[in-house]
Order: structure tokens, then sequence, then C-alpha cells
């Protein structure tokens, strides 16, 4: 595992293996997974490597397989908790340049369904009360222990 002290994703990644991250739905051998800071998209989470690399491809042998694995169970479990009608993977970087894969869950329901979710990124002050934050954390981990 290598990290930078003065990137955030590192330091955030630090604190959830450290115990101090509330929002923490599990450290996982390649990754530390998060509910994301909105609930626009309940059951949103977000995927950081251990590993302070920009791209996926930046990272070597069995740790691109490691975090491929983190990523399958992560989306598995997301789509598992939510029921997902769809579950779109991002990873963009551009602001924050670690690698980490933005989970979100798209509800058939949804009018705005097919539209990307930036593109709705008014959508992102909604993050949900303490209590549906609290619901979604157990059953993300939940639904992660399920997940093969």
């Amino acid at each position: 595992m290598t990290l930078e002290t003065t990137c955030p994703a590192c330091q955030r990644v630090q604190s959830a293996l450290q115990g101090r991250e509330p929002w923490l739905v599990a450290a996982l051998p390649h990754s530390v997974m998060i509910l994301g800071d909105h609930q626009a998209y309940p059951g949103y989470a977000v995927l950081f490597s251990r590993d302070h690399v920009k791209e996926l491809h930046h990272l070597e042998g069995a740790a691109y397989a490691g975090f491929a694995q983190d990523l399958r169970r992560a989306s598995r479990a997301v789509e598992s908790a939510t029921g997902c009608w769809k579950l779109n993977l991002a990873s963009l970087g551009n602001v924050l340049p670690h690698l980490h894969v933005h989970l979100f869950p798209r509800a058939e329901a949804d009018q705005r369904r097919f539209e990307h979710p930036w593109a709705q990124s008014d959508r992102f002050h909604h993050a949900g009360s303490a209590e549906e934050r609290q619901s979604w954390l157990l059953r993300l981990r939940n639904a992660l222990e399920a997940a093969p």
C-alpha cells in the first residue's frame, strides 16, 4: 500500500483503515468502500484504491486483479442492497487524481435515468438524513458480506 500525505483520498483511506471514517462500508484487500457523501442515488458509494495511483492501468499484476475483484464485490453488493435497475460505474479522477470508482445505483422509476449522474449534479446536495445514511450503511455492509 502506498499513500501520499497530501492527497485527500489517501487521507480518507488512512482514516478508514484507522477506524476514523464514520461512513466506512468495508476495508477490502485492495480498497476501501465508503458510503457516498450524498445520497441523491440511494445506496451510492465510492471505492477508493489503497494505492495512490491515478489510473487503474497504473496498478501492476496482483494489485490490478485485486482492485478489480474488490470492484466486482462492491458492485454486486450495491446491486443487491438497492435492487437497482442499472449500476453506473465512473472513474474519472480529474478533480481527485487518485484511483476511485463511483457506484451510482439507478432506479427504473427515475424519470432522468437515461442521463449520466453528473448531468444531475443539482441532486448532489441531498446528503440524506442520519437515519437514512445509517440504514444504507448497514444494508451495504450486509450485502457486501453476502457478495461472492
